[in-house]
Formats: C-alpha cells, structure tokens, sequence
C-alpha cells in the first residue's frame, strides 16, 4: 500500500531515508552518485522541492519513490514559467504500482500551485523505461538539449581551434572540385 507523495522539507523526518534514494536518482551513466552534502544543499535550495512516495506498509514508512522538482523559467522553445522534475525515481520493486504516475501528479500540482505554464521532465538517454513513461503521460521532446563535461568541451574545443573550420572548408571545396571534374569528364564521354 502507498502512501500520498509527500513534500519533504529540509530537516524533515524522514531526510536520512531520502539519501540513499536520491543518490540512486542521481546515479550518472558513469556510476557516480550524489554525496550527502549535495543532498542536504539540494534540499537546502528555495527553488527545489523534493516529493516522496512513502510505503504505508510495516511501522515505519519507506520512500520507495521521489521527484526533485526546480521551478524556474525556460526561454525556449517560447517563454514560460515551468517547475522542471529533475529527478524521478522509483524503488524497483515498487514500479507499475502506480507510485511514478502519483509523483507526476504531485509535480503536477506543485505546478499550478506555483503559477507554471508547463512541466517538463528528464531523463537520461539510457533511461528507455523512463522516456516511455513519460511520453505515455503527454511529456514530448520540444528540443534535443546535450551536455558534456567541462575538461571534454576544452580537450575538444582546443583540438579543433579556429582553423579547423577553415581546413574542414577546404577539404569540402577539395572534394567539390573533384566531384565537378568527374562529372564533366562522364559528359564529355561518348555515349
């Protein structure tokens, strides 16, 4: 059985049960995991709100799912005020028990609570299950946003340099000119 999602506000009950979840959420592709003060500065931030799904099952209850949520603005595709969901997760064992959909539902509220326009959601590339549970509740891809970490873009942005657009331009003109050739030489071909 489940209980409703619930707001959870810093020094709240149950923050240490929310630890261990959370930096499940958080896990990055490369295994990373939130650290305790990222957790405690997370819920420390005025803009974020951290729903939890609590179990009402035994004596006490256990966050088998949460949804950190940011409100703020987005300017595209168009302006708008939006309450984000950072972060969904759910227990493994408590999935298609309906405890994913009361967390959207929840964030849903928070949103018309907060005057938002929309609700946007994400997920990692590599979350299909997730992707598809949101685009079964309406979520839709209004643009592709990437990211890469920092010590990447520079390695990456010192390789290339300015003047590998230039090369880039030359190699295309190269083969233009090549292609072009071809093609008046199979012209001129009898036949």
């Amino acid at each position: 059985m489940l209980q409703e999602a619930v707001a959870a506000a810093p020094g709240a009950a149950p923050v240490p049960a929310q630890r261990e979840p959370l930096a499940a959420a958080a896990e990055a592709p490369e295994g990373s995991t939130a650290s305790a003060g990222a957790v405690a500065a997370l819920l420390a931030h005025p803009d974020v709100d951290v729903l939890l799904a609590l179990s009402a099952d035994g004596e006490r209850p256990e966050v088998v799912g949460l949804a950190v949520l940011r409100r703020g603005q987005v300017v595209l595709p168009a302006p708008a005020v939006v309450v984000h969901v950072e972060q969904l997760w759910v227990d493994p064992a408590w999935r298609r028990r309906g405890v994913g959909h009361q967390l959207v539902a929840a964030a849903a509220a928070c949103a018309e609570a907060a005057g938002a326009d929309e609700v946007s959601a994400a997920a990692a590339s590599g979350q299909r299950d997730v992707q598809r549970f949101l685009a079964r509740l309406g979520f839709a891809r209004p643009m592709v946003v990437r990211s890469a970490p920092l010590p990447v873009l520079r390695s990456r942005l010192a390789a290339a340099g300015p003047a590998a657009g230039v090369r880039r331009d030359r190699r295309r003109a190269a083969l233009d000119e090549l292609v072009a050739r071809r093609r008046r030489q199979l012209d001129r071909a009898p036949g």
